[in-house]
C-alpha cells in the first residue's frame, strides 16, 4: 500500500511539474546522456525499506549506463544481499545464511520532455540466484531412545532467468546529476532446488552411530510480476 502512494505521488508530481514546465517558452531539450558518457546511480529502496521496517533486508542495486547515439543507452545493473543470523530459542540452534544476487544488461531509448524532465524505455536480460541454507541444531527426550540430539540441514536454492520490461522517468537539476525512478515487469523462469539432511543420535545407542535421513524435490516455473515501484535511482554523469 505505502508503495502504491509513493508511486501515485511521483506520477503525479512529475507529469504536473513537467507539463508546467513544458509552457514555458525559451527552454531547449538537452541530451540524457552523450555519447560515451556514463552515469552510476544507487537504488534508494533499501534505505527507504529500512526506514520503514528495520526488520526488512533489501538488495543493494546498482545501474551503470554508457550512452549511445540516438538517445540511447547500455545499462548494467547488478544487486547483491547477504544476511547471516544465528538464533537460540530454548532447545534449539538456527542458523541461518541468506544470499541473493542478481545481474542484467539491457537498452533504453530516451526521450526528453524538456531541459530537466524525459522518460525512456527499454528492456533488460536478468540472472539471479537465491541461497537459503539453514542449520538446526536441538534435542529432546524419547521414553523408547532417552536424549536425542538432531542434525538438521536444508538448502534451497532458486536460479532465474528472465527478461524485465522498464519504463522510466528522469528529473535532472544538474547537468551532472539526476534522480530517476522506472516500473518494471518481470517475466522468469525459476529452477528451485530443495535438499534436507537431517542426523539423529540416541543416547539408548550403545554404540553412538546416527540414523541419516535424506530429501528434496525440483521444482521450475515460470513468475510473472509487475513492480510499478522499483524505488528511485540517485545517479551521478561522468
Amino acid at each position: 500500500m505505502i508503495k502504491l502512494l509513493i508511486t501515485s505521488l511521483l506520477l503525479t508530481g512529475f507529469f504536473g511539474t513537467a507539463l508546467a514546465q513544458g509552457d514555458e517558452t525559451g527552454q531547449s531539450t538537452q541530451v540524457f546522456l552523450p555519447e560515451k558518457a556514463y552515469s552510476l546511480g544507487i537504488n534508494s529502496q533499501f534505505a527507504m525499506d529500512g526506514l520503514l521496517d528495520p526488520g526488512t533486508f533489501t538488495p543493494i542495486e546498482f545501474l551503470l549506463r554508457r550512452g549511445l547515439q540516438g538517445e540511447r543507452s547500455l545499462r548494467l545493473r547488478a544487486r547483491g544481499w547477504v544476511e547471516n543470523s544465528n538464533k537460540i530459542e530454548e532447545e534449539e540452534n538456527r542458523k541461518i545464511q541468506q544470499s541473493r544476487f542478481a545481474i542484467a544488461l539491457g537498452h533504453e531509448w530516451h526521450h526528453p520532455i524538456n531541459n530537466k524532465f524525459g522518460y525512456y524505455f527499454g528492456a533488460d536480460l536478468e540472472k539471479g540466484w537465491d541461497i537459503h541454507n539453514t542449520t538446526r541444531n536441538y534435542s529432546y527426550y524419547s521414553e523408547t531412545y532417552g536424549s536425542v540430539k538432531v542434525r538438521r540441514y536444508d538448502f534451497i536454492t532458486t536460479q532465474s532467468l528472465g527478461l524485465v520490461p522498464i519504463v522510466g522517468f528522469t528529473y535532472s537539476p544538474m547537468h551532472y546529476f539526476f534522480v530517476s525512478y522506472e516500473m518494471r515487469m518481470e517475466i522468469f523462469y525459476n529452477n528451485t532446488k530443495s535438499r534436507k539432511d537431517g542426523f539423529a543420535k540416541s543416547s539408548a545407542n550403545p554404540d553412538g552411530s546416527e540414523t541419516h535421513s535424506i530429501g528434496g524435490y525440483d521444482a521450475k516455473a515460470w513468475v510473472f510480476d509487475f513492480q510499478p515501484y522499483s524505488g528511485i535511482f540517485i545517479n551521478l554523469k561522468f
